[in-house]
Parts: C-alpha cells; sequence; structure tokens
C-alpha cells in the first residue's frame, strides 16, 4: 500500500464525484462510494497486520482475549460508522449522518457496558480488601 496512491485515488474519485454531480447526482453517489471501498480495500492488509498484531500482544500477556474481541469489534463499527456517516454527509444527508454517529456510539457504549461492569466490580473488590 503506497500513501499517495490512496491519496491520488482519494482526489480523482472526488473530482470525479463532484463533476457527477452536477449532471447525474445519483452516479456522484455510487463514485463516491466506489471510491471509498477501494481505498478500504487496499488497506485492508494494513489492517490484518494490525490484528495479527493485537493477537501477539494478547497471547504474550494474560489479557482476557473477550478484551480483544470487545477491541476489534469497537475499532471496526468506528470506522464503519465514521465511513457511512461521511458518505451521507456527502450527499448532502447531513441528519442521516448524524443518526449514523450516534447510532455507532450506542453501538460502542453497549459493547463496552459489560467491560466496565467488570472493572468496577474488580475495584469494589480492591476497596472492600483494604
Amino acid at each position: 500500500m503506497d500513501i499517495f496512491e490512496i491519496i491520488a485515488l482519494g482526489i480523482i474519485g472526488a473530482i470525479l464525484s463532484v463533476t457527477l454531480k452536477s449532471y447525474r447526482p445519483e452516479y456522484a453517489i455510487i463514485s463516491a462510494l466506489g471510491t471509498g471501498i477501494i481505498i478500504l480495500l487496499m488497506v485492508s492488509d494494513s489492517i490484518f497486520s494490525i490484528v495479527n498484531g493485537l493477537r501477539e500482544i494478547i497471547t504474550k500477556t494474560v489479557i482476557d482475549s473477550r478484551y480483544f474481541k470487545i477491541i476489534i469489534k469497537v475499532i471496526g463499527i468506528s470506522y464503519i460508522c465514521r465511513f457511512g456517516a461521511e458518505l451521507c454527509r456527502d450527499s448532502g444527508y447531513n441528519s442521516i449522518a448524524e443518526k449514523v454517529d450516534v447510532s455507532g456510539k450506542i453501538c460502542v457504549l453497549s459493547l463496552t457496558v459489560p467491560v466496565i461492569s467488570e472493572f468496577l466490580d474488580i475495584l469494589v473488590k480492591i476497596i472492600n480488601t483494604l
């Protein structure tokens, strides 16, 4: 993956989308979506190497693998929601973009509540032993 290739693709996709928007707005949305998907595919190897690196860290430590899965899900939800919200904003649907952002935050919060609860349980046990 070369960052300059990604930047060039992004600029070309943006120019194409802006040009198409004045003639065929429905194609502009497809162009923006396609450009975004291609860019994500270009960085997919990096994403997998990051996940594998995190797996190595988890296996070398005594961290429960449940937390690793939650971290990966939270990161995935965050990026996917951001991508979807930005696509909605680019299409001119700011109100829908805000709903996508809020929904992503709610999903992240629902995933982290068990971790927070377990952390508080450990904290209470520590306080009770003092």
